[in-house]
C-alpha cells in the first residue's frame, strides 16, 4: 500500500479482533512515528504502552467513573454521557493495545510534534492492517501524577495522544469528507 492509499483508506477503528499486536510491531510503529517533523529539532516525544487487558479494562472503568463524577470539569465529554453510563461501553473499544504519546513540555512545539507522530503511527498501522482510534477520554486520567508515576512517565511530559489499537474486526469503507475550504 502506498501513502496515498493509506490516507484514503484510514479510518478510526472501534472494533478489534482478539489477535494481539506484538510489542515489536508497536515498537516499529513508534520508530516510524519519530520520523515526523519536529519543531526546533527537539524531538519531545515519549511513549507508554499498555497491553494488559485487565489493566486496560480497569482504566476504562476508572475514566468513565471520573468523568461522570466530574462532568462539569469535562464539558467536552457531556455529549457522551449516555455512552459513559452504559455498562457495556469501553473507553478503549475493548482493544488489547493502547499506545500513549506524551510530549516534553520543555519544547514549545510538543503538542504539534507529538500529533504529527501520532499521524505517522496511524498511517503506518493502516498499511500493516492495524486499526487505531484516538481516545480523547484518556485525558481525564493519563496526565495525572499517579498514572504517570506507575508508567514511569517523567513529570515534565504532557499527554498528547492516546490510541486504541488492534486488528479490525470488520472492513470499513473509506471515509468521505467535505471538500477543503480555501479562504483566499
Amino acid at each position: 500500500m502506498d501513502i496515498i492509499q493509506a490516507i484514503k483508506a484510514r479510518r478510526s477503528i472501534r472494533s478489534y479482533t482478539e489477535e494481539p499486536i506484538a510489542r515489536q510491531v508497536v515498537e516499529k510503529l513508534a520508530e516510524l512515528a519519530v520520523k515526523a517533523p519536529t519543531g526546533s529539532g527537539m524531538e519531545p516525544w515519549g511513549f507508554a504502552l499498555l497491553q494488559d487487558r485487565q489493566e486496560i479494562d480497569a482504566l476504562s472503568e476508572r475514566i468513565k467513573k471520573k468523568v461522570l463524577e466530574h462532568l462539569e470539569d469535562f464539558p467536552q465529554f457531556s455529549q457522551y454521557e449516555t455512552w459513559l453510563r452504559n455498562d457495556n461501553y469501553h473507553i478503549f473499544n475493548n482493544a488489547g493495545t493502547v499506545l500513549i504519546i506524551y510530549g516534553d513540555r520543555t519544547s514549545p512545539w510538543h503538542v504539534y510534534d507529538c500529533t504529527l507522530a501520532a499521524g505517522n503511527i496511524m498511517l503506518a498501522a493502516q498499511e500493516q492492517g492495524i486499526g487505531c482510534c484516538w481516545i480523547g477520554f484518556a485525558e481525564a486520567l493519563f496526565d495525572e501524577a499517579d498514572f504517570k508515576a506507575a508508567h514511569h512517565v517523567p513529570e515534565n511530559f504532557h499527554l498528547v495522544a492516546t490510541l486504541s489499537m488492534g486488528y479490525a474486526r470488520v472492513a470499513v469503507p473509506p471515509c468521505t469528507r467535505k471538500a477543503p475550504v480555501f479562504f483566499s
